[in-house]
């Protein structure tokens, strides 16, 4: 899809073609489509291609005058992950993003944010980085939260729940493994010389180095309380599982007790007492004072 917008008082305009100072929005193009943007454009198609794996880790490259920027966003559309990565290409008169699923974070720029530009490209990219960031520290917060709100009522935890607790724990560790790549890629696009950052964009995205640092720390802390649960929840359930089998333990010994006695009385031999009225009372006393010997053990 092509949109373009010029002045923030305009909603995007969506275009049926080409023009520039455009923004190019391409979602999971098939080898024709990406055929005809290489051309098109003058793209790397190794780099284009890169930019269609979901776990493409975040980099920045710079060939034949564009920029290549790889980045990893938040989302739900991918199964089995927690964040999707997707590519943004400076050109000379065009902006592109390209990716392998319809990312949430481009449906909710077009539909709510004025303040983007498609010909001010620079501005656009440091915009992108600052909702990245904004993202990962809302959602990891979020998270971090329900497992403050969640921690007393860990002695009640059901199978749902671990489930729950074992998801969370995927989702701060595919987060995690986006920071420390992603800190690298703000510093770098700072050096790059084909990136004209002003003073305001500069210090934007110096703030935000240290915003995903924060972040990053967040996530540590959030990931530990995770486990230190989890392990809580581990530990509890093998002594509750410890005690149940010392109690079925005791039990099996006490029904051992009189089939023992049964046993032994049931055979077709001279036994001691065996004619004596009172040897039933007597073998059931003598089992009810074990029992009694084991209980005070126990």
């Amino acid at each position: 899809m092509h949109y373009k917008k010029l002045r923030i008082t305009q909603p995007f305009q969506k275009l049926s073609h080409f023009d520039k100072n455009s923004w190019v929005d391409v979602v999971n193009p098939d080898d024709n489509e990406i055929n005809f943007l290489v051309d098109k454009f003058k793209l790397e198609r190794d780099l284009v291609i890169d930019g269609l794996d979901v776990h493409e880790i975040p980099r920045v490259e710079d060939e034949a005058g564009n920029v290549y920027i790889y980045l990893r966003a938040p989302t739900s559309k991918v199964i089995d992950a927690s964040t999707s990565s997707f590519l943004i290409i400076l050109g000379r008169d065009f902006l592109m993003t390209l990716s392998r699923t319809d990312l949430e974070m481009f449906d909710w720029i077009l539909k709510k944010r004025k303040d983007f530009l498609t010909h001010d490209k620079v501005d656009f990219l440091s915009r992108i980085l600052s909702i990245l960031s904004q993202d990962y520290n809302d959602k990891v917060r979020a998270i971090l939260k329900q497992v403050r709100k969640e921690k007393r009522q860990i002695v009640e935890l059901n199978n749902k729940d671990i489930l729950n607790l074992v998801l969370q724990e995927d989702i701060l560790n595919d987060y995690l493994s986006s920071f420390s790549p992603l800190i690298s890629l703000h510093a770098s696009l700072l050096k790059k010389r084909s990136l004209k950052f002003d003073e305001d964009e500069r210090e934007l995205i110096e703030d935000l180095v240290v915003d995903l640092v924060q972040t990053y720390n967040l996530c540590k802390a959030a990931l530990r309380t995770l486990t230190n649960r989890r392990d809580y929840y581990s530990t509890a359930l093998s002594n509750n599982l410890n005690k149940i089998l010392k109690i079925l333990t005791v039990f099996t010994i006490f029904l051992t007790i009189p089939a023992i006695f049964a046993g032994v009385y049931g055979m077709n031999v001279a036994l001691p007492f065996q004619d004596s009225s009172n040897i039933f009372l007597l073998l059931v006393g003598i089992v009810v004072i074990i029992w009694g010997d084991r209980k005070s053990v126990v």
